[in-house]
């Protein structure tokens, strides 16, 4: 029984050794070039989607850190805001300005790294913030963002319309 324990640390100990890290040999020859791959789905750059869970909105006057609004969005591009009330079963996303005759939810500033909402009632939402590049308020075909959208169709108050269009995920 010793001498069997004896042969296998003997074993382990030669395997340890065996595949101990050694020198580095010589680089190997390059390799031959992989076949092409197909081309992959169809990006957005120039389009950033901001999410925030949860939030407690409350009466007045709050702040969100949306970095992608940068100086160029705000001379040339535009922000969309979207929300979704988590309170309600209704699982949908509403745009910005929100007034229902007694509530009112809206984007009241949009400044270099934020966005700032003002709402007349206590909630709690999911907050989307869609920011796109404009290249000096106009897109590739001279036209203005919203512009753009409406003459694709898309209803840029529906944030479906709008994920949709620019390759969003909901």
């Amino acid at each position: 029984m010793k001498i069997s324990r004896l042969v296998y640390v003997c074993i382990a100990a030669f395997a340890i050794y065996a595949c101990s890290d050694g020198e580095d040999g010589a680089m190997g020859p390059q390799g031959e070039q992989g076949i092409q791959g197909e081309p992959g789905e169809d990006g957005n750059a120039n389009v950033r989607s901001y999410l925030f869970e949860d939030q407690e909105i409350i009466q007045g006057y709050q702040s969100f850190s949306v970095p992608g609004i940068t100086q160029d969005i705000l001379d040339h591009g535009v922000v969309f805001g979207y929300f979704k009330n988590v309170t309600v079963p209704v699982d949908t996303w509403l745009t910005m300005p929100y007034n229902n005759s007694t509530n009112i939810l809206n984007i009241s500033r949009i400044a270099l790294g934020e966005a700032v909402l003002f709402s007349t009632f206590d909630t709690t939402v999911n907050l989307r913030f869609v920011v796109v590049e404009g290249e000096e308020g106009l897109s590739s075909e001279g036209m203005t963002v919203k512009e753009e959208l409406k003459k694709a169709g898309v209803d840029f108050s529906d944030f479906y319309e709008v994920a949709d269009y620019y390759g969003l995920e909901y």
